[in-house]
């Protein structure tokens, strides 16, 4: 029987292979996609800002000079003297003095707020702690009594108010003044008068 040579298959398609162009190798393209839902839950978060000191200085009024007038006494040997002398009654046309003992002061711009909040606002109250509202010097001997403290912003002034946090953006905070009125009744001396506080709480709404 005569011998035939077999040539295996994986050879001639081998073969044939390579003689084909380099373009047919490319595959069909094939991708896949799909969406994401993103949702993120902000926490309640505030910042507060202010000054733990505050150190108000009054400016120093004018000076004045009245003239009263003639004033005719009657001096005797023992030096005891009658006539006309300064009274309360005749001091009414002073100009320098308050319009009453009770002054309102307004402390511009010494607290803030930023962050965030469901409703974007927050409450900011203030109050004076028990025994907080008296300045007095070291002695004692001279006091300014602290009363009706509020704090204001944006036309917005009482104990408590609401007012919009704005964001965390330091650039765009809330920023709010504190008004009081203080009673000059009790002040006889000047220089420092100390001990007055009050209490400034911000709460997300």
């Amino acid at each position: 029987m005569q011998k035939r040579n077999t040539i295996p298959a994986v050879l001639i398609f081998s073969a044939l292979s390579l003689l084909r162009p380099a373009s047919s190798y490319a595959a069909a393209g094939q991708s896949s996609s799909g969406t994401a839902d993103i949702s993120a839950t902000v926490p309640d978060f505030i910042i507060l800002h202010y000054y733990s000191s505050l150190n108000l200085t009054f400016a120093t009024p004018t000076s004045e000079a009245l003239n009263e007038g003639t004033s005719n006494l009657n001096v005797t040997w023992a030096g005891e003297s009658t006539g006309s002398q300064l009274a309360t009654g005749t001091l009414m046309n002073a100009s320098l003095e308050l319009d009453g003992a009770t002054k309102t002061v307004t402390v511009p711009n010494v607290w803030a707020i930023r962050g965030f909040s469901k409703s974007g606002n927050a409450s900011v109250t203030i109050t004076v702690p028990t025994d907080k509202g008296v300045l007095a010097t070291s002695d004692g001997t001279s006091k300014i009594v602290m009363s009706n403290v509020r704090v204001s912003n944006n036309g917005n002034t009482a104990a408590t108010i609401t007012a919009a946090l704005n964001g965390i953006t330091r650039s765009r905070a809330t920023i709010g003044s504190v008004l009081m009125d203080m009673n000059f009744d009790q002040t006889k001396k000047s220089g420092l008068h100390s001990g007055g506080q009050y209490l400034i709480t911000a709460t997300t709404q």
